[in-house]
């Protein structure tokens, strides 16, 4: 069964995070580590998610290109030494689902880019972890503190999406009628099936044998209950919506639900996802620390890693911020 949390009790993590497609950044972050992890002033390289899908052109998404580079790095240093965490942009993948925002579709190109390289990019995402917890008391995760993990802590601890892409499976070849599904399907999307498999699949029509999946998703989506905890928690919206004093609680209970079994009692959070309007980080409140390495820092040059020293204990997250780097000094002078 599978373990969705990672344990630290020592040594120096770099943490990045939200790198969206962006090789240059990608290319900066592991340089930097290089040089650290040389010298002995890190021991982990750790991606908090959403390392894919460009919010530009296609020119200008290396999304593969980082896929792979994370991949060697792991066969390289150790799956120990390089930790990535399952972020909202990935999952959609590992099931076959759509995942739009406005007038962007993030999902077909990378479908359509991952060719001989399928198997292994979702080998990768379906192994990933969800939840880094430290001896630090600092824990780390993609989207942040979510009300909806709370009652959910086992489950997405030993969150099994083989399983669930099993039973799906199973549901379909069983069926008396699959065309039944399939005209489901059209009627809940308004579109034709074929077409729908092709564009979001990239398949090359009925033939393929993923001509299926999007079916499959769908029935997944509509069924599975531990698919819509993780959904949830994923796409979580943190303390949009909600008062100051309101998501301190939710801060407070997620950490104590999830401080169970962990190194030390979890007191603060850092987590990517949400764009953070001036700069490269925020602190959300004294609990919770956002980071932007690239694509959701404003601006993009403003993005910042952090070290974390996940044996020293920490209290609030402001005792954070004189941990934190930056790989586009260049940039920066560039620009003033």
């Amino acid at each position: 069964m599978p373990d969705r949390f990672v344990d630290l009790t020592q040594g120096v993590a770099m943490i990045v995070t939200d790198l969206h497609g962006d090789g240059d950044a990608f290319d900066r972050y592991v340089t930097h580590f290089r040089q650290l992890y040389a010298s002995g002033a890190a021991q982990r390289l750790i991606f908090l998610g959403d390392l894919v899908h460009s919010y530009g052109g296609p020119r200008h998404d290396h999304s593969l290109d980082i896929l792979r580079g994370v991949m060697a790095l792991r066969a390289e240093l150790g799956p120990d030494t390089v930790i990535t965490l399952l972020g909202n942009h990935e999952m959609p993948h590992i099931y076959g689902v759509s995942l739009v925002k406005g007038e962007i579709e993030f999902t077909p190109r990378f479908e359509r880019a991952l060719g001989a390289d399928r198997d292994s990019v979702l080998a990768f995402l379906r192994s990933l972890p969800f939840y880094v917890r430290t001896a630090a008391g600092v824990m780390l995760s993609h989207a942040g503190p979510a009300s909806e993990a709370i009652p959910h802590v086992e489950t997405l601890r030993c969150f099994d999406h083989g399983a669930l892409l099993a039973q799906a499976d199973m549901a379909l070849a069983q069926a008396d009628d699959l065309a039944l599904y399939y005209e489901h399907y059209e009627k809940v999307h308004g579109a034709p099936y074929a077409d729908d498999a092709r564009h979001y699949l990239a398949v090359s029509g009925p033939a393929d044998p993923r001509y299926p999946h999007l079916l499959r998703a769908s029935l997944i989506a509509e069924q599975s209950k531990p698919f819509a905890v993780l959904w949830d928690v994923l796409f979580t919206q943190n303390e949009l919506g909600l008062t100051e004093y309101g998501y301190v609680q939710i801060v407070q209970q997620f950490l104590e639900a999830f401080s169970a079994g962990a190194p030390a009692p979890q007191r603060v959070i850092v987590s990517g996802h949400i764009v953070t309007p001036l700069g490269g980080y925020m602190l959300v409140n004294r609990y919770h620390l956002r980071l932007s390495s690239a694509a959701h820092a404003r601006p993009r040059e403003a993005g910042h890693y952090l070290l974390l020293d996940c044996a020293k204990p920490v209290r609030a997250a402001n005792e954070l911020l004189p941990a934190l780097g930056t790989v586009f000094a260049d940039h920066l002078e560039a620009l003033a």
